[in-house]
């Protein structure tokens, strides 16, 4: 994970902490960690009350996680949450993000799941990665080649071919996917423990220091092309 720069897709304005050790431990390093959200998150509210103040709600709590993980940028692409389809716009959208972030690497859902938000994120980017790097819709931005897309997360259940899997270690880093949770608080029925527990659970684990890696997917529509990376 010698990387410059990365770029993670993720459907709804929380689904990056699926992989937030490896973004914590990448920004440390000086890493460049772009994260591009799919959806507004409107529709996860836990009470009617909160139905107004939500997506407000979601875009402060995308702000406390960018600081916590280190998240250089984030593209907020405002799509009605539990409605993304794969249209010109949002694939447009995706190809601009991925010119002006000029990753090394992107990181994206894989082809399982049963969210629908999920399956189109995982539609829509895998193709957009790949047209970032042609001579089109010049409009978006120059070309850029992408080295190396991975799958972070709903490949394990998938009967679909994947690629190779690449295990990271995160050791020292493990905590940071709790910690980033405690900043969803809107999420935390969801979650099903309140901002303190999680911040108590990441204490003990950053404490204990045990061993702790997180599982990546190389994508099947990609090959291994100049793996593992050159130094820079």
């Amino acid at each position: 994970m010698n990387y410059r720069r990365i770029l993670v897709f993720g459907a709804h304005p929380d689904d990056e902490i699926t992989m937030a050790a490896t973004i914590a431990k990448l920004a440390a390093s000086g890493v460049e960690a772009t994260v591009a959200t799919m959806t507004d998150g409107s529709e996860g509210f836990p009470s009617p009350d909160w139905k107004d103040r939500i997506v407000a709600m979601r875009a402060a709590e995308m702000d406390e996680c960018d600081r916590v993980l280190g998240i250089t940028h984030r593209f907020r692409l405002n799509y009605p949450d539990m409605g993304l389809v794969h249209n010109k716009q949002v694939f447009k959208d995706c190809i601009r993000a991925v010119r002006e972030a000029q990753p090394d690497a992107v990181f994206t859902h894989g082809p399982a799941g049963l969210n629908p938000d999920h399956v189109a994120t995982h539609q829509i980017t895998v193709p957009a990665v790949w047209q970032a790097g042609e001579p089109v819709s010049s409009d978006l931005g120059e070309p850029w080649a992408v080295r190396h897309l991975y799958y972070y997360k709903e490949v394990a259940s998938s009967r679909r071919a994947v690629g190779p899997c690449v295990t990271f270690d995160v050791t020292g880093f493990a905590h940071a996917r709790l910690l980033a949770s405690a900043t969803q608080v809107s999420q935390h029925a969801l979650f099903g423990k309140t901002r303190e527990e999680l911040e108590a659970e990441a204490q003990r684990i950053k404490e204990a220091n045990e061993p702790a890696a997180e599982t990546f997917w190389l994508s099947e529509r990609f090959g291994l092309v100049d793996f593992p990376p050159r130094e820079a």
